[in-house]
């Protein structure tokens, strides 16, 4: 949230700085005739007026970003053409934004002046400026007809944040923090070497389970006391080939148990799929990524932020789908 706040006075600050073609030309009204203002769209109860839009797109971080990639002595056209290009994305985020504030109002969600005080102030501490310093760079800017209109700005910002967290549904499980770290570390993660030992019940009766399991235990039992690996699998009629296990490969319980034990320590049995398994640990492989203890709480943060994302996007088409709009530019 604290990103796209500050989003807010970043595109303040840079209007303060943008080239002399970075604003489009006004349309010229017909001779005799003032166009005082007019309707940039209606989304249900709310009109969004081209003033509006005018200002927002003036200020938008986009219409920054645009006007510095043209080419220096940019034709009035090409000026023209990139601002309507913009102001079109910018009029779907103020749709989008009238619907937001449609459904706060429906289900009592709002922001409270305490709120965007502090959100405010975290913005201006971001920039290293005083709150007085802030107030006067924004009231110098055209793109803010007043103080109190950044504040509102700010405040839509927070609802749009809020909302989805009242009404979208978004979550990150611990096996999808696994699995990134996987994909991530796929060719540079620490690994386990290992000797196993397999061991499925006929079927999942208890009585069957339970003498496998007995089975399992006396085969750990063995090897603990200092039999080889090869007598104790020739026995059971398996072989006991080496393998690797990396982070991700395994189920999450025998993952921590194989990396958490010591080289040449017995694990098991531990219940895995139908049956049991007992591992003899041959050797730990370090990894050149972070350790995933130290880099799951980062992980967990990058994809739940995308999930918000994705979660607020689908809100979005959510309401446009039941709602009236009437784009009149």
């Amino acid at each position: 949230m604290r990103s796209a706040l500050a989003l807010v006075l970043c595109s303040t600050l840079a209007s303060l700085a943008v080239p002399a073609h970075a604003a489009a030309p006004a349309p010229t009204a017909g001779r005799g005739r003032i166009e005082l203002d007019r309707v940039a769209a209606v989304v249900g109860d709310e009109v969004i007026l081209a003033s509006e839009l005018q200002r927002s797109a003036a200020r938008h971080p986009l219409m920054q970003e645009g006007m510095a990639q043209l080419p220096a002595g940019a034709s009035p056209k090409m000026i023209q053409q990139k601002s309507r290009e913009i102001t079109a994305k910018v009029l779907d985020e103020l749709i989008d934004l009238a619907l937001m504030r449609a459904e706060a109002v429906k289900f009592d969600i709002q922001i409270s002046e305490d709120e965007v005080d502090n959100a405010v102030a975290d913005i201006a501490k971001q920039y290293q400026l005083t709150m007085d310093e802030l107030r006067k760079q924004v009231v110098a800017s055209p793109e803010y007809g007043s103080w109190a209109d950044y504040r509102g700005e700010v405040r839509d910002q927070i609802l749009q944040y809020r909302l989805p967290q009242y009404l979208a549904t978004w979550s990150v499980s611990e096996a999808q923090v696994r699995e990134h770290y996987r994909k991530m570390t796929k060719d540079e993660s620490a690994k386990v070497g290992v000797r196993q030992l397999v061991f499925n019940p006929p079927t999942q009766k208890p009585g069957d389970r339970d003498r496998v399991f007995a089975k399992a235990q006396a085969a750990a039992r063995a090897l603990r006391d200092g039999k080889e690996m090869d007598e104790v699998a020739k026995g059971l009629g398996q072989e006991s080939p080496n393998r690797s296990v990396g982070r991700g490969d395994v189920a999450p319980a025998i993952e921590d148990a194989l990396f958490e034990a010591k080289d040449t320590q017995i694990v098991g049995p531990l219940a895995s799929g139908q049956g049991y398994v007992v591992f003899q640990v041959l050797q730990h492989v370090e990894s050149a990524a972070l350790d995933y203890e130290k880099a799951k709480d980062r992980i967990r943060q990058q994809l739940e932020a995308e999930a918000f994302i994705k979660a607020q996007n689908e809100l979005r088409t959510q309401l446009r789908a039941k709602a009236h709009i009437d784009i009149r530019v």
